[in-house]
């Protein structure tokens, strides 16, 4: 394309040129700088164009590789969780796992309400991380103080935390706010998952320990 437009200019120009030596009209000149001048207009503002594009598609792309990436390391986050749990220990309900699951309850069914939907899939998995960990705390003896700091404060923090989302969403301001600012968010509620699968290992840590 660029070629073409540089043939074009050159073939303008030189066709003008032997028009002004056949006429000798002084006119021409400002004629062919007119021409060049737009010409050169359209050039920039296709290679504009077309580095402006290639630019889109490779944030495209970048966003795709970055998501699959994500959703790799969850997946085997969630495996690892999963695989911690005592499969071998009788299952019982007990006051941390019942306060736990009461907790987490509260948390599903505002999560399902989030209108954001990339954001409502992180609080969805954060509640998957919360119902492995709960079933940890069924398998294990006794509920030990990580348990019960697991079911008091931990799911307590993730239900004051989607409140304050609701809360916030009330906003105008909140409803418009640009892609970066959701990101942030849902990074903000990302660091549950850490919270959780450490919490996890305190547990089973306390309970091979007591």
């Amino acid at each position: 394309m660029n070629r073409h437009i540089g043939a074009f200019l050159i073939y303008t120009g030189v066709m003008i040129g032997v028009v002004n030596l056949v006429s000798g009209e002084i006119r021409v000149l400002p004629y062919i700088a007119a021409i060049v001048l737009v010409l050169t207009l359209v050039y920039l503002f296709v290679n504009f164009g077309k580095q402006k594009m290639k630019k889109m598609k490779d944030d495209e792309v970048d966003e795709i590789i970055s998501s699959i990436k994500k959703s790799q390391r969850i997946r085997m986050e969630q495996r690892e969780a999963r695989s911690k749990i005592p499969k071998n220990s009788p299952r019982r309900e007990s006051r941390a796992a019942f306060e736990g699951s009461t907790k987490l309850g509260s948390a599903r069914s505002m999560a399902v309400l989030v209108r954001k939907p990339r954001l409502r899939e992180k609080i969805l998995e954060i509640c998957d991380f919360a119902d492995m960990v709960l079933e940890t705390i069924r398998r294990m003896p006794a509920d030990t103080p990580a348990a019960v700091e697991f079911a008091e404060k931990h799911l307590a923090k993730l239900n004051e935390a989607l409140e304050r989302c609701f809360e916030m969403n009330r906003c105008e301001e909140y409803r418009h706010a640009p892609a970066s600012l959701d990101a942030q968010e849902i990074e903000c509620f990302s660091a549950f998952i850490t919270i959780f699968r450490k919490q996890q290992d305190n547990i089973l840590l306390e309970s091979r320990n007591s």
